[in-house]
């Protein structure tokens, strides 16, 4: 029983050595797609601003791709984070607002 189970536990774990680079991508079009909503409260320039903040991302998953798969979906995940202290900041400061 115990060997069906360990069968099972792999089945339904995450192989990021495969899939990390392409949840990465996904996480990044998720990312870019928040970024581009943005313009529903912030000014041109910030949405641009925000928009060329993804560059490095793609270009840090395109070279994690291969080196080191299974980091890639953290890159969205600090996209998201760098989106929302940008926004957080142009709240504040800046007075943007819906």
């Amino acid at each position: 029983m115990s060997r069906r189970r360990r069968r099972g536990r792999n089945r339904r774990r995450l192989r990021l050595q495969r899939s990390g680079p392409w949840i990465g991508v996904v996480g990044l079009f998720v990312v870019l797609w928040v970024s581009i909503s943005t313009s529903l409260y912030a000014p041109w320039w910030a949405v641009v601003l925000i928009c060329l903040l993804l560059v490095p991302q793609v270009v840090l998953v395109r070279r994690w791709a291969i080196s080191r798969p299974h980091w890639c979906p953290w890159v969205p995940v600090g996209g998201a984070v760098v989106w929302f202290l940008v926004v957080l900041a142009g709240a504040t400061w800046w007075g943007w607002s819906a």
